[in-house]
């Protein structure tokens, strides 16, 4: 590669937040250094533009959509390219004043962000990226149609560059997997006052708190009784806290008793315990449910001897032994060695105790989804590449066809022209659409794996 594409390359590579550089020793050559977390995020794409039509509606998708395709961009052409694009789409009725409204909420709601802009430092060649508070822009409604009518940005001076906040995102995907997890554990009702206690600690607390700020009982009423389809929520708020706290996996604690109590959500422990869940659902997937229930015997006991083991899991001894030697050889489990006290004129004897060392372990199990999201990644690319002949026709089969019924052609000429793919070859692409959308389902689950380890590796131990 010539110096233009390398340079181009790490232009790119710096725009989409793939790579970062700082000065080196003598401040005159910047140094490139790759961010491995941020490429991963590529495959999260489709979760944020599910999660943002899901909150609001179908114009935040192409508004996200366009800015992750862009990486950054200033907010007038950001608007005015959506809104020409489908100026003439009838079914979407988009019109710009909505886009704006929209871009608004999610700049108020900080999905998007303003981008950090370079500064040079006094006796440096390398810039700084500084952070910028994000401030909700004033836009001219009137400049903004005249720009989709004429296709002309000349007139608008916008210099403020934009871009997606993925950080808010994944406290979202976070609050979803705490809400999920207390609904099955106990019911619906349990799971929106996990949401209420959450949006609780999203306004008062840090992004990623250790445990967020005690919220009054009182003030979780008022906030239920907002809920109009929640009234057994509010008739028994009091029994569902108690609930809450004592069987709700310990994500909620009680901080004190004045005024009905006060309640904080534990979010470190809650990383900890849906990750040892994570585990135990690999393990069971891996090498069964015995093992896993050894797993999970061990991690209670904290410290346990062979013998109990075998004793407390309820398993015949040849079987146990061979799961946990199994175990510990694929370190999930570790071992300590003790001594006991020798008693008088014997010798003494050595014990080994059982543990289970969980962020060690969750490292282990990291490795294995990278592997693993590897392989799905690369069967994913053989299938595609092995059967592009196939693709390609289907692609003009239905360009085609979708071309002859906007014009009104007969049925009997559609048909022809969809008859040119064999019945082989479409048994051929049904069969690798199947594999296909297989492999996506296991990349999305091993994503959603890696988002709960990473949340787990964001606390210090």
């Amino acid at each position: 590669m010539n110096s233009a594409g390398i340079v181009e390359s790490l232009r790119s590579l710096l725009k989409f937040d793939l790579a970062t550089f700082e000065p080196s020793a003598n401040e005159t050559i910047a140094d490139y250094k790759l961010l491995p977390e941020n490429v991963l995020l590529l495959i999260r794409y489709p979760r944020y533009l599910l999660e943002i039509k899901s909150k609001y509606g179908s114009e935040a998708e192409l508004l996200i959509e366009e800015l992750l395709q862009r990486a950054t961009c200033t907010a007038t052409v950001l608007l005015v390219t959506i809104a020409t694009k489908f100026k003439d789409d009838k079914e979407k009725n988009i019109s710009v004043i909505s886009l704006k409204d929209t871009f608004v909420s999610l700049a108020t709601a900080t999905y998007i962000q303003q981008a950090p802009v370079a500064e040079l430092k006094e006796g440096s060649d390398i810039p700084t990226l500084v952070p910028v508070a994000t401030i909700v822009p004033d836009f001219d409604v009137r400049a903004l149609v005249q720009a989709v009518a004429s296709g002309d940005l000349s007139g608008i001076n916008d210099n403020v560059y934009w871009r997606v906040n993925y950080d808010r995102f994944h406290q979202d995907f976070r609050d979803d997997i705490m809400i999920k997890a207390i609904s099955r554990r106990i019911d619906d009702n349990a799971g929106e006052l996990m949401r209420v206690l959450l949006q609780h600690m999203y306004l008062s607390s840090p992004s990623w708190p250790v445990e967020g700020t005690p919220a009054p009982a009182h003030e979780l009423r008022e906030s239920c009784a907002r809920l109009a389809d929640r009234q057994t929520l509010v008739k028994h708020l009091e029994q569902y806290l108690k609930v809450l706290e004592e069987n709700g996996a310990e994500f909620v604690r009680r901080s004190g008793d004045a005024g009905g109590g006060q309640f904080l959500v534990r979010v470190r422990r809650a990383s900890e315990q849906l990750t040892a869940a994570a585990l135990e659902h690999a393990l069971t997937e891996r090498l069964g449910s015995k093992a896993a229930r050894i797993f999970r015997l061990i991690r209670s006991k904290k410290y346990i001897e062979e013998e109990d083991i075998q004793k407390h899991a309820m398993l015949p001894n040849k079987e146990c032994k061979e799961l946990t030697y199994k175990l510990l050889e694929e370190h999930f489990i570790s071992v300590q060695p003790m001594r006991k006290a020798a008693s008088s004129g014997g010798m003494a004897k050595a014990i080994y105790l059982y543990h289970v060392k969980l962020y060690e372990v969750a490292q282990t199990a990291q490795e294995m989804c990278y592997r693993s999201l590897h392989n799905v990644l690369r069967r994913g690319a053989h299938e595609r590449a092995a059967h592009e002949r196939l693709f390609a026709k289907q692609r003009r089969v239905r360009s085609l066809v979708h071309g002859m019924r906007l014009r009104g052609e007969a049925q009997q000429h559609i048909d022809d022209v969809e008859e040119t793919l064999t019945p082989p070859e479409i048994a051929t692409l049904q069969n690798v659409e199947k594999r296909l959308k297989q492999l996506s389902a296991a990349e999305l689950e091993l994503d959603k794996t890696l988002f709960i380890l990473k949340w787990y590796f964001m606390y210090p131990q």
